[in-house]
């Protein structure tokens, strides 16, 4: 038996569009001014070719598509963290902040969903994050 659901029954379609514009702009106001992770934005941005909203649109489409939402995303976040510098104590931290601005502006059931999503990508990001970027492979 498969279970199907309805556009309606899915994550995005319980948090909706104008709310999950706010926590990912709630969010990355945090984030970017956090003492261990503010200074790996500073470090990277502004974010290319249209800044932080074209950044924040990118991320709603990441968000909508990983909720059942209408999405055109193709991105592949784990090696767009490649190469940045970070390690695990910037992705606990990531996760902590997520966790607090998703108690902040979500129900909890909705928020307890989008931290289940982000804990389990987690490894993978990381994984990625910590990997060499291929511009400094050496070969021999």
């Amino acid at each position: 038996m498969t279970l199907s659901l309805t556009p309606e029954d899915r994550l995005f379609a319980r948090v909706g569009e104008e709310r999950l514009r706010r926590v990912l702009w709630a969010f990355y106001a945090r984030a970017t001014a956090d003492d261990l992770l503010g200074p790996v934005f500073a470090r990277i941005g502004p974010f290319p070719r249209g800044g932080w909203p074209l950044h924040i649109a990118r991320l709603e489409g990441f968000w909508r598509a990983v909720t059942g939402g209408p999405s055109a995303y193709r991105g592949h976040p784990g090696p767009a963290h490649t190469g940045l510098g970070i390690g695990p104590a910037h992705f606990g931290r990531w996760l902590a902040l997520w966790e607090q601005t998703l108690g902040e502006e979500l129900p909890a059931a909705e928020a307890a969903a989008l931290l289940g999503l982000a804990s389990r990508m987690h490894p993978n990001l990381e994984r990625h994050a910590l990997a060499t970027p291929p511009e400094a492979v050496r070969v021999h």
